[in-house]
């Protein structure tokens, strides 16, 4: 009789787990960061593919050109979305007037694009190697004006719609990835393979635009903003545009000290490096863009309802956790296997990449929980936190690559590009009391599977005294 009626309870939780998993699985947040992972994910994939087919067919020095003007690229693309990633959504959920917003932040991007593309042709006035070098950098300049259009991206992610705008993205990034390789088939080279990444980042935000004028309706699409609400939104993400501009110094800083120091052939090596290390940034943000509207609900319950509160801090427990340990296991991975994947994907030219990766990974577990900390930010309203931690690293990241370049050469960029990402994310939670949660938060994250196996075996006890 007790085996039957345990056997009954052990079907029953079963059969709760599987409802629950269920429910979680078809809920709007899910599939919304599924679709938001999706877009990534074959970004990511035709980038990766593509700058291994460049880095086989062009010179390692034409390559380092190339990722160097990618890299600034990079950065004008983090400037000129001027933060707006977690508060457009933020808007978009409780704004009845979408046009006015997207209008909005449409100028506010673009005029941002023209202040670093002035900034960036003083800079690379004086700091490029050719004239060849600084028409790249200028038409990577120019492509970031077409990439900032795609403001009604994230009207879709505000209303759980993440579909449209990544099959409309991953559509003409297969088609232009295919354009690129007959391009280099052909025998042209990165002038024209600039020029085609150009007219990528220009079509698909043009598309999105398009089919968010379709959707949007009944509401009115475009709406003509008051100056003040367009230096109101400016002054709003000002904090998480200045963090975007320092956490683009410390991803890029070594790139940029790199080509100065040691030139084309260093910018190329370290570039391998890290367009594996941009993947375990680029996956955790994407994700947790696109589940934010559920932790903006979970931390709403949180004050309406003393006892639904448990439920936003467990889920940024989880976050923590589970964002940790996906970083450990990728770092652990890339590791072991970096020679190989080094030599077989880029070629034997580029192994000296190999030891900057193992150097780099060290802080892959810190991206990984990173973008839960940004997302916290932004949903407990401390913007400023942003710009401090981000700032702090930067400041690390470029006075370690002048220290330690000259006296360590390229390898010092590694090091300086770990520890400065590891003080803007973890070290600085320490720092300022509003921030104590976060670091408690990543500090228990290191012992998750400990506090997993007591949970467990606790639960089973109790269990068992209760049947």
């Amino acid at each position: 009789m007790d085996s039957d009626v345990r056997s009954l309870a052990g079907r029953h939780r079963r059969t709760t787990r599987l409802h629950k998993l269920a429910s979680r699985f078809s809920s709007g947040s899910v599939s919304n960061g599924a679709w938001a992972s999706f877009q990534q994910f074959a970004n990511l994939l035709f980038v990766g593919v593509f700058s291994v087919i460049l880095a086989r067919t062009v010179s390692v020095e034409d390559f380092g050109i190339y990722s160097y003007a990618l890299s600034l690229a990079g950065i004008g693309i983090a400037i000129g979305l001027a933060g707006l990633y977690g508060l457009a959504i933020k808007e978009y959920k409780s704004s009845s007037t979408p046009g006015l917003l997207t209008v909005s932040m449409i100028l506010v991007r673009e005029i941002t694009v023209l202040v670093f593309f002035v900034l960036l042709l003083g800079f690379g006035s004086l700091t490029s190697n050719s004239a060849d070098e600084f028409l790249l950098l200028v038409l990577a300049g120019i492509a970031v004006f077409g990439r900032v259009l795609d403001v009604p991206e994230l009207w879709y992610q505000a209303h759980l719609q993440a579909r449209t705008p990544a099959i409309a993205k991953v559509s003409v990034a297969l088609a232009f990835f295919l354009a690129k390789c007959v391009a280099l088939r052909l025998g042209y080279g990165i002038l024209v393979v600039l020029l085609l990444y150009l007219m990528e980042l220009l079509a698909a935000s043009l598309i999105v635009l398009w089919r968010y004028s379709i959707d949007a309706r009944p509401a009115k699409p475009f709406s003509k903003p008051e100056m003040s609400s367009v230096l109101s939104l400016w002054r709003q993400s000002s904090p998480l545009l200045i963090s975007g501009i320092a956490q683009q110094i410390n991803l890029r800083a070594p790139i940029i000290v790199v080509n100065i120091m040691i030139g084309a052939t260093g910018v190329a090596m370290l570039s391998v490096s890290q367009r594996i290390t941009d993947i375990c940034i680029a996956l955790p943000m994407a994700y947790m863009t696109a589940t934010f509207p559920a932790m903006l609900e979970a931390r709403a319950r949180r004050y309406a309802d003393g006892e639904a509160g448990v439920s936003y801090d467990q889920l940024l427990r989880r976050s923590f956790d589970g964002a940790l340990w996906m970083g450990v296991s990728v770092a652990l991975g890339l590791f072991l296997f970096a020679d190989f994947i080094v030599r077989f994907v880029f070629g034997a030219e580029y192994l000296p990449a190999a030891s900057l990766l193992r150097v780099q990974i060290l802080a892959v577990p810190f991206m990984f929980m990173s973008a839960v900390f940004s997302k916290w930010i932004i949903a407990e309203g401390k913007l400023w936190i942003s710009v401090g931690r981000q700032w702090i690293g930067a400041a690390v990241n470029i006075a370690l690559c002048i220290l330690l370049i000259p006296s360590i050469g390229i390898v010092g960029s590694a090091w300086a590009s770990s520890i400065g990402y590891i003080s803007a994310v973890y070290l600085f939670a320490f720092l300022s009391r509003a921030t104590w949660p976060v670091a408690i938060h990543m500090t228990l994250a290191w012992f998750a599977p400990a506090r997993m196996l007591y949970g467990y075996v606790f639960v089973r006890k109790r269990r068992s005294h209760n049947v």
